[in-house]
């Protein structure tokens, strides 16, 4: 039988029990000591690197193109073609397809890529749009003098400035 005063005593460790449980929960240092341990165990204050400026666009590298005159879009549509094209009123250019190899001549608007393992040799764009996968952009003049926009929502892709040369091909 469990009297009264073994019940007390029970109560009293459980108590004690749960004071201790509670403290040791609980960070007892100062806000002072907090800071100083901070300085120790912190997370690394990150380096910031400077932003790599761009090297100025060639006087040689523009294209010419009166912006104001726009013309119809040209299209490439299909599968394993070699076709050239040309961007004679600042057009817009769609591919749509694969394994295609298109060469643009001209300042064209905006080139928009729609398939995968495509590869586009560019005189220069405004704006390239990627849509697919492992295509292949290169580009060798900056229409006006300006770095063309890059969207690219696939994967595997590359835009890249290319020399004069590589557009005769």
């Amino acid at each position: 039988m469990v009297g009264i005063g073994d019940t007390m005593r029970i109560f009293i460790v459980s108590l004690c029990l749960f004071t201790i449980s509670l403290f040791a929960a609980c960070d007892l240092r100062s806000e002072t000591a907090k800071r100083e341990m901070e300085k120790f165990n912190g997370t690394p204050t990150p380096t910031f690197a400077p932003t790599p400026t761009e090297a100025p666009i060639d006087p040689a590298d523009v294209i010419k193109a009166d912006i104001s005159v726009q013309g119809d879009m040209v299209t490439v549509n299909g599968y394993d073609q070699k076709k050239s094209v040309a961007c004679s009123k600042f057009n817009q250019v769609m591919i749509s397809g694969a394994k295609n190899v298109v060469t643009i001549k001209g300042a064209c608007r905006q080139i928009s890529v729609n398939g995968d393992d495509n590869q586009i040799i560019s005189d220069g764009a405004l704006e390239f749009v990627l849509n697919g996968g492992k295509n292949t952009v290169g580009y060798s003049r900056y229409v006006n003098g300006k770095r063309p926009i890059t969207k690219d929502n696939g994967e595997g892709n590359s835009i890249e400035k290319i020399a004069a040369s590589e557009t005769k091909k």
